[in-house]
């Protein structure tokens, strides 16, 4: 294992035995990502686990402003990953500035995973918490696990039909919707997509997946090719949200690019 899985894993021990045996704590790997972003992305898993591979990691030298994809830092993956504040109030602690945006402007409160998280940044940063988006009201019905096995086949049919329709069409694509969006964006190099061919992206991820086992609703997000302009977007969640009616699935979705429509699964498979 290296140091760098070792730090995403949250095993201590290989991290410091890998910082004692000379490896660089402000290195980085080919994505760009430092020890210290890998670590909070293992926040996911487990949060304590992660905040103590942080604090090695600082103790270490390692620098906690440095910025990864998308201009996210370690603390902006921590809010991003975990959905308890350990991680991001040790950073804070140890001097990451909690008031940063990404490349594309949203501030870390938006896109922090959980409320308590973004308030704690919130009040860190001196800022107004952000207001959740508008999501329509709906009855959360946890699915069974072959309810959920039988939405994803047939919720992989419809990606499949986007696929060939010019879409890069993924299901459980990273963690967040930035990791989402890059893993589109890499899938549509690896296809050779061209401008003229591509209509957009559709796509759901690791997050949306989870919520939609609890909740019975499943978020999508997408996006139009070739610049992401509102009428592409638009143009390309109306091809989205119409394939998905048509394989008989009922979609709520006020047709703005900015707002994500909701698949009900339930009322699909009952």
């Amino acid at each position: 294992m290296d140091a760098f899985e070792a730090a995403r894993d949250g095993d201590l021990a290989a991290v410091r035995a890998a910082l004692d045996a000379g490896f660089d704590a402000a290195a980085v790997d080919e994505y760009g990502w430092s020890l210290l972003h890998r670590a909070a992305m293992g926040a996911e898993a487990d949060p304590a686990r992660a905040a103590a591979v942080l604090a090695a990691l600082l103790d270490a030298g390692a620098p906690v402003e440095h910025p990864g994809g998308d201009g996210r830092t370690a603390l902006y993956l921590a809010a991003e990953f975990s959905r308890s504040p350990e991680a991001v109030e040790l950073l804070i602690a140890r001097g990451a500035d909690p008031d940063v945006t990404d490349s594309h402007g949203n501030h870390v409160t938006v896109n922090a995973w959980v409320p308590e998280v973004a308030a704690l940044l919130a009040a860190a940063a001196g800022v107004e918490p952000s207001a959740p988006a508008e999501e329509p009201s709906l009855v959360e019905r946890k699915l069974s696990r072959t309810q959920w096995r039988a939405a994803r086949k047939q919720i992989g049919e419809v990606l499949h039909g986007l696929d060939a329709a010019g879409f890069v069409a993924l299901a459980d694509a990273g963690t967040t919707q930035s990791d989402g969006f890059d893993d589109c964006s890499e899938a549509a190099r690896e296809r050779d997509h061209g401008t003229d061919d591509l209509v957009g992206f559709c796509y759901y991820t690791r997050q949306d997946a989870e919520r939609a086992r609890e909740t019975g609703h499943l978020s999508l997000a997408f996006w139009g090719a070739p610049d992401g302009s509102t009428r592409k977007t638009e143009h390309a969640g109306e091809l989205v949200v119409r394939a998905f009616r048509a394989a008989g699935f009922a979609v709520d979705w006020n047709g703005a690019g900015d707002s994500r429509p909701s698949v009900d699964l339930r009322g699909h498979l009952i």
